[in-house]
Order: structure tokens, then C-alpha cells, then sequence
């Protein structure tokens, strides 16, 4: 079959958490453990970069492969979700496996995948790590999908754990405070593996780091290398200063925008440098180029993503919290065109009105929509959520028809609020430039 063709059967035979929310969630490790088992334990043949995090692990995750790519190694790179196909969440040096080597995995895994009674997630992560190890990969870095104590990728034992900034998301999950979500974070800490730690925001969750840590006899490095966007940009990249403990700096080039990206650059610089201390050969060339090309070879879709046309601009981001649309809100006053139109839509479990106050309002039109998708809130009550707060528009019942009514009133258009809307709007803009 083709990878289109399993990606139906994968979703009318398991449970998705895009479709079903957290009933597509095992709070255990039992099932992916004799899943694991199944196919060999694949993920020792290699080892591991695992990151955590509630913003960020995507870029982070990017930059840190593109960086070892960069210094020759071969690295596989496990991210999730998806934006078209599920085979997006594994790659090898940028490139998703091929069709033959899909085809061949599930038509001899399809009947364990149903007996173990594997969720979506879990078949593919099984499915990533053993495409590394057929792929004979140098390295893996592999982002864990929701927590961390409890997803599917906690299997590993990482030569390094990596845990970004922490905010409020899937507190429905993971606790209904910012120390419950980093102690689920803090899961991917095993017992004398490095650890390093973002930058973060809310200091409260330092504590749970520190303790968890100390706990696991683990190394730990809290990153508080300081970086901010330069006021100056080159085509589509965006110039970084980083400034060292020793406050002397040097610039970083990098192709993925945002000055959230900072943070992201910073914790990717200091897991290479815990690298080098175990050994790994990672000179400043490849950092350098490593950062400047990781959108492009990672590749990462949707993170600050500028798509232009000969009569349009779009800027596509799946910020989806409150911390993501804060930092998307500096992002789009940032930005070297004003933004005229805004494309939004919600998943219904998401803090919609905290994300919204956060963006801190839009003047401008704005087209609600919905992803194809059960978990999307329908985009008529989105408009209604958000007109209390000062937001102005017109509701559409598809991503497409919501993206070509913007398009014919404004030439630069946001589109934000759900991966899988991106997704969607990547793909009707990808059909109209053919």
C-alpha cells in the first residue's frame, strides 16, 4: 500500500489523539514497552537526544539535528504531530523513509500493532525508532509528544535529556499547575544521564528540575546564556547575538523567526557543548551552520514559517497556547510587512481565551475557521468566544475557504491557532501554486 493508503487504515484502526483527545492517551508505558519488545528494542542500537517541553522542543529538536548533521554525523530526528503525512514524524538527515521500507514495516507489523492494541502515537514512534536503527543512524533526537513521564518515547534511555520552557498546556493531562506539568516533564530525567534546562520563565519550576535531578544523580546545566534578536534581518533569516557567561557574544545566522527562537538557539548551543563533553566532535562551523539551516534541513513547518507569492505573504505559526501566541504576538509586531488578515481556529481543549489575551487583540479582519478534525471547536462559537474580546470577523466552515476569502481582501495573512489548521492551509496553498 501507499504511505497515504496506511495512513487511513493507521487512523480508522487506532486511537488519535488529533480525533479523540486524551482517550488516545495510555498513562502507562505497558503497552509501548511490549511493543518495544516486538521489534527488538531498536532504540538501543543508537543513542538519543530526548526533549521535553511545553514550547520550543520542535526548534530545539531541529536545531540540535541540524547541528550534528552539520559536524557529519547521520541523524535521525522523531517530532511530532504531523502536518500531511505521518511519516513527516521520522526522518533521516531531513528525508522521510521511503515508501518500500513503510509498506514493508507495517504490512509485517499491521497484526501486532492491532493485538497489542497500540495507539496511533505509540505504533509510530515504534515505527521511528526502528527506522533509525535500519537507517543505521549516528544519533537520534527524539521530541517526546505530550509530558513526558508517561509518553511513549520514555522507553529511551537518553545520552542526554533536554527539557524547554514550561507553560500552561494539556493541563487536563499533566495537573493544573505549572510544578505538576514540569514534574511530568521532568519523567525524561533517568538516573546518571545529563540534563540540560532552558531558560525559564516561571522560576518555580527550577525546583522541580533541581530535585528530580539530585534524585536521579543526574548532571544537570540550567541554560542561562543570554541571546536576543539582532534589529536586523537577512531575507528570511534572522540574525542572533549570543552573549556568553563572559559576556563577549558572536552572531548566529538562523532561518527559523521569532525572537522565541533565542531561548531555542541558546539551549541547542549548550546540549552540543555536553555533547563535546562526552566525546561527540561538534566544531563552531557546524554550530554555525547547523543554526542557520535547521528550518530548511530539518525540515520544520509552521514554526514562524513565511510563505510568498507574487501577490501574497503568509505567515503560518502553530502557536496553540497562551505562551505560543505571546511569543507570536512579538513575532507578528517584529515582522518586516504588517499583517492585514488573521486565519484562527482552536482545537476545543485548548485556553482559547488565555491564548487570545495573550495575542493581546487584532485590529484587523478575521476569518474563524476549523480543521478538519472532531477535536476542532466549530469556528461560529470561536467568533463568539472572541468577540468578547474585541475580535472582529466572519466564521468559515473550512480552513480553504477561510484562507481564499482572506486572500481576496488582504495580501499578508496570519494564519495560527492549531497544527492541524496549518496543516490544512499549507496544503490548499500548496494546491493553488500548482
Amino acid at each position: 500500500m501507499s504511505i497515504a493508503e496506511w495512513q487511513a487504515w493507521l487512523y480508522s484502526r487506532l486511537k488519535v489523539y488529533e480525533q479523540t483527545g486524551r482517550k488516545a492517551l495510555h498513562p502507562t508505558l505497558a503497552f509501548m514497552k511490549r511493543w518495544d519488545e516486538v521489534l527488538g528494542a531498536p532504540h538501543r542500537r543508537y543513542p538519543i537526544i530526548h526533549i521535553a517541553g511545553t514550547n520550543g522542543k520542535g526548534s530545539t529538536s531541529a536545531l540540535i539535528a541540524s547541528i550534528l548533521r552539520a559536524a557529519g554525523y547521520r541523524v535521525g530526528l522523531h517530532t511530532s504531530p504531523h502536518l500531511w503525512r505521518f511519516t513527516e514524524r521520522m526522518r533521516v538527515n531531513g528525508e522521510e523513509p521511503p515508501a518500500e521500507w513503510v509498506d514493508e514495516f507495517l504490512s509485517r507489523w499491521r497484526a501486532a500493532i492491532e493485538e497489542l492494541q497500540l495507539s496511533f502515537f505509540e505504533a509510530t514512534v515504534g515505527m521511528s525508532l526502528a527506522y533509525f536503527a535500519d537507517a543505521k543512524v549516528d544519533v537520534a533526537v527524539v521530541e517526546v509528544g505530550l509530558g513526558g513521564r508517561w509518553d511513549a518515547t520514555n522507553i529511551v534511555t537518553p545520552l542526554l535529556a533536554v527539557i524547554t520552557p514550561i507553560g500552561w498546556d494539556h493541563v487536563e493531562v499533566l495537573g493544573p499547575t505549572l510544578t505538576h506539568i514540569a514534574r511530568e516533564k521532568a519523567g525524561i530525567i533517568k538516573p546518571e544521564r545529563p540534563v540540560v534546562v532552558a531558560q525559564q520563565e516561571h522560576p518555580e519550576v527550577y525546583e522541580v528540575f533541581r530535585e528530580v535531578a539530585h534524585n536521579q544523580n543526574a548532571p544537570l546545566t540550567e541554560v542561562h546564556r543570554r541571546l536576543s534578536p539582532a534589529a536586523w534581518m537577512e531575507g528570511p533569516q534572522t540574525y542572533y547575538r549570543v552573549f556568553t557567561e563572559e559576556m563577549t557574544s558572536t552572531s548566529h545566522l538562523c532561518d527559523l523567526t521569532g525572537d522565541y527562537q533565542a531561548v531555542n538557539i541558546a539551549t541547542a548551543i549548550t546540549a552540543i557543548e555536553r555533547l563535546r563533553d562526552l566525546g561527540w566532535s561538534v566544531d563552531e562551523e557546524a554550530i554555525k551552520e547547523g543554526i542557520a539551516s535547521a528550518g530548511r534541513l530539518a525540515p520544520l513547518y509552521g514554526r514562524g514559517q513565511w510563505i510568498r507569492s507574487e501577490t501574497h505573504t503568509y505567515l503560518l505559526d502553530v502557536a496553540h497556547n497562551p505562551p505560543g501566541f505571546a511569543a507570536l504576538r512579538r513575532l507578528v509586531r517584529n515582522a518586516p510587512q504588517t499583517i492585514e488578515g488573521l486565519v484562527i481556529g482552536f482545537s476545543s481543549d485548548k485556553d482559547i481565551e488565555g491564548a487570545l489575551h495573550a495575542f493581546g487583540g487584532w485590529q484587523g479582519p478575521v476569518y474563524f475557521t476549523q480543521a478538519d478534525n472532531p477535536r476542532a471547536l466549530p469556528a461560529p462559537h470561536l467568533a463568539e468566544i472572541a468577540s468578547h474580546l474585541g475580535y472582529k470577523g466572519r466564521a468559515f466552515r473550512s480552513v480553504a475557504d477561510a484562507l481564499a476569502a482572506a486572500s481576496q481582501e488582504c495580501q499578508t495573512i496570519l494564519v495560527t491557532g492549531s497544527v492541524y489548521l496549518v496543516g490544512e492551509a499549507l496544503l490548499a496553498l500548496r494546491a493553488a501554486a500548482q
